[in-house]
């Protein structure tokens, strides 16, 4: 597909011309705010032609703090808080938007709202169909992923579903951000946890449900409405280098907030 090519394109470094390049800036982490850190790349280049961004593959939040801690990226992006070890490193965070994690479906799934309930009945391995017939096939993460951890406080029920799950044979696997969203659209009857920021940044053909027929909207997540939100933070050097100061204060400005806020974000 034509997004998929582009975005392996952005990924790649190729935001940006080869020529005239006087300062790089190697970005990477959680696979869940890569798409949007390629549009805000892709908008902070019109001014600035002379500072290449690279966008890196995802590498995690803890790979991310790593590679920030060893100069190998400028900055990193972490979906939690910098735990006293690694800030003992010299790194900071820098809270930047938020997005809700959201249980998705191909976007030609009719389904559109699932109570707790429903959500431990299918890890459970008790509800098998969705409304049409089709066989439900859940996309499971590894146990120690920030989605995971944020489903499993749901519901103990849902805890204990998912454990269960986790130990079934046959379950679909997914390693990261990326990968968990290309299975739940290419896998009949797929479904898994992404966030609505991926969806949206990558164009993907998902759809976001509603918990309990509450909207996975970013608003109902930061009233608390809604139960499930993904926090995003910068992760950065205690000495910053100016184009990676520039960087970061282009996400926090209203031309940076108002891509964030098209693809699913809210602004602490």
């Amino acid at each position: 597909m034509l997004h998929r090519l582009a975005f392996m394109l952005l990924i790649f470094g190729l935001i940006y011309p080869a020529t005239g390049i006087s300062a790089e800036i190697r970005i990477g982490g959680t696979g869940n705010a890569l798409g949007t850190m390629l549009l805000l790349g892709e908008a902070f280049s019109k001014s600035r032609p002379d500072t290449k961004v690279t966008i890196l593959p995802s590498i995690g939040t803890s790979g991310a703090v790593k590679a920030a801690a060893k100069g190998s990226i400028e900055i990193g992006l972490s979906s939690r808080l910098l735990t006293g070890e690694e800030s003992a490193t010299g790194l900071v965070s820098l809270e930047y938007a938020t997005s809700p994690t959201v249980f998705a479906v191909h976007a030609k799934n009719k389904t559109t709202t699932l109570s707790r309930q429903q959500i431990a009945d299918i890890y459970a391995g008790k509800m098998t169909s969705w409304s049409d017939g089709s066989t439900i096939r859940p996309i499971l993460r590894q146990p120690g992923d920030d989605n995971t951890r944020q489903i499993k406080g749901l519901s103990a029920e849902i805890e204990k579903s998912l454990i269960a799950a986790e130990n079934r044979q046959g379950m679909a696997f997914a390693v990261t951000d990326q990968e968990a969203a290309d299975k739940i659209e290419s896998i009949q009857g797929g479904f898994g946890v992404t966030t609505l920021a991926l969806i949206l940044s990558e164009k993907r053909n998902l759809r976001a449900l509603a918990i309990d027929n509450v909207e996975p909207t970013p608003q109902n997540a930061i009233s608390g409405r809604y139960p499930l939100l993904k926090r995003f933070y910068l992760v950065l050097p205690k000495e910053v280098p100016p184009a990676t100061r520039e960087f970061a204060a282009f996400v926090k400005s209203p031309e940076g907030k108002k891509i964030l806020e098209q693809n699913g974000h809210a602004i602490p």
